[in-house]
């Protein structure tokens, strides 16, 4: 098989230069008396991942490995750890500057790497500005946020004006959760075992899906591509129950001018969804044209044989291109 150019659509990034500039939040990595890593973002902890001198914070280890993977040009993106939306507006601005102008940076000087753009959702008006600044200034291809802002839907009117930017940008906007604890009350559901990310990231991509459809924010804003994380979490498998409650719930009928296929047909899926038998679901249900390779480089979870699963899967070798790099290059205007 010949394979063209490899992107990878979902790969964190650590910044060493952003530590410990938003306030007493942080964010921090180090290490514990026990020799565990540990990273921390406001109140939020995480351990036993590779922070420090990794292919995660490290560019060149992180190019270095990105070429034993075959991996040609990968979208580097916030660790959502560090959305940061609950922190004093002032303090997220500054911080997600700072941020867009490391990752800039660090772009700049390894051309197999993209940015996206983290912006201060708490603040939306600067939430537009930023996007201008990081698209327009600084390179960025996207942005990247998660499924609510303390709590606040995607779907609520404050964000119009940011669905209309990417739109003038020609940007998508990437959506990913932030582990629970991070930016919401803690829900005691989800806060054993790491629920909030092992299983709450599914529920709230599902959940953001279903905001912007049912809220017509994709209705009103046709220009929109938006691409979800991990999948697409429940949307996909769960694409035919919203449907049906457009058709048969009372206050679906007549709620969207535009139909149903032609919004949904807006959103975009990666392959990080560990199975080879998942992913074949999610190529049959929603065709080649709107997946994208993504890996989740630098995650606990982050598996190295995602390329390997999207090349066994049963597709012709031209659709096994697009989910490779095909799909990203046209989609992120790359």
């Amino acid at each position: 098989m010949v394979v063209n150019q490899v992107i990878d659509i979902h790969a964190h990034i650590l910044v060493p230069g952003v530590m410990g500039s938003c306030g007493a939040a942080g964010p921090e990595m180090g290490f514990r008396d026990n020799g565990n890593e540990f990273f921390r973002a406001g109140d939020y902890v995480l351990e036993n991942v590779k922070f420090n001198n990794s292919p995660f914070s490290v560019p060149q280890k992180r190019v270095e490995k990105m070429a034993l993977l075959g991996i040609d040009l990968q979208l580097v993106s916030p660790n959502p750890i560090t959305y940061f939306y609950h922190q004093p507006a002032r303090s997220g601005i500054e911080f997600n500057k700072k941020h867009n102008d490391e990752v800039a940076a660090i772009c700049r000087d390894h051309i197999q790497l993209i940015g996206a753009a983290a912006l201060p959702l708490q603040d939306p008006k600067a939430a537009c500005e930023e996007l201008h600044r990081a698209v327009s200034s600084l390179g960025m291809v996207c942005s990247y946020i998660g499924t609510d802002v303390n709590g606040v839907a995607l779907s609520d009117p404050r964000f119009e004006d940011l669905w209309s930017e990417h739109e003038r940008l020609n940007v998508p906007v990437v959506i990913h959760p932030g582990p629970r604890g991070t930016y919401q009350t803690p829900d005691n559901f989800f806060n054993k075992w790491e629920l909030d990310v092992i299983y709450g990231f599914a529920i709230d991509e599902g959940l953001a899906v279903s905001h912007l459809l049912f809220a017509g924010v994709l209705d009103r804003h046709p220009k929109l591509k938006v691409h979800i994380a991990h999948g697409g979490g429940f949307a996909p498998y769960q694409k035919g129950r919203l449907q049906a409650a457009l058709e048969k719930r009372p206050f679906g009928k007549g709620l969207l001018s535009r139909p149903f296929d032609e919004q949904w047909a807006q959103l975009s899926f990666d392959t990080a969804v560990h199975r080879s038998d998942a992913l074949q679901f999610l190529v049959d249900t929603e065709g080649c044209d709107r997946v994208l390779l993504g890996s989740n480089f630098g995650g606990w979870d982050a598996e190295d044989g995602y390329r390997q699963m999207v090349e066994q899967l049963d597709i012709s070798e031209d659709d096994v291109n697009k989910i490779l790099g095909g799909n990203a290059k046209r989609i992120f205007n790359l």
